[in-house]
């Protein structure tokens, strides 16, 4: 709100360009109506353009075509490059590590990354447990959704690591790498 007040302050003084940097656009993953894409993002970027903004630049887009919500440039900057250099120069012994995707839905941004870096890759699937007492009262409609990895982002699990899979040992030189 306060971006929008401050470009309509900006348009109303007579200013040539008006740039917006957003480094998390908002509702960018919002869920889609069909084939006709994300509502919200299409009307954020009509209200982008009637307050006054001719130029934005964003990071990490979670969709590259809301760019064609737009009627102005929009400069799509991307983290990875920074993050992949980050791990080959910060985190010793990184090739002894696995790129690991904390869900399906990651996969494809965790296969990137394991290709770059020229790691190994593993993807968690797995469904939520609910407790026994949920599934009796009829509270598991819709179902439980939890995080099953623990982990938020690229991190690495300090001390001593405990199996991601039940059942599955890795050698205690190897190191996970979440995306």
């Amino acid at each position: 709100m306060e971006l929008l007040i401050m470009a309509y302050a900006l348009k109303t003084s007579c200013a040539k360009n008006i740039i917006g940097v957003i480094p998390y656009f908002p509702y960018s993953k919002q869920c889609k109506m069909r084939k006709r894409g994300s509502i919200v993002c299409k009307l954020l970027a009509s209200m982008l353009a009637k307050a006054g903004l001719t130029h934005i630049i964003t990071m990490d887009l979670h969709q590259k075509e809301i760019q064609g919500f737009f009627s102005f440039p929009v400069d799509n900057l991307r983290a990875s490059p920074f993050l992949i250099q980050y791990i080959q120069e910060e985190i010793p012994d990184y090739r002894n590590a696995i790129i690991v995707a904390k869900s399906p839905a990651a996969a494809k941004r965790a296969q990137s990354y394991a290709e770059r870096l020229r790691l190994g890759l593993a993807v968690i699937h797995g469904e939520a447990q609910c407790a026994e007492s949920d599934m009796a009262d009829g509270r598991h409609s819709p179902p439980c959704v939890r995080n099953t990895t623990g982990h938020t982002g690229l991190e690495l699990p300090s001390g001593k690591q405990q199996a991601p899979f039940p059942g599955i040992e890795l050698p205690s030189t190897t190191k996970l790498i979440y995306i």
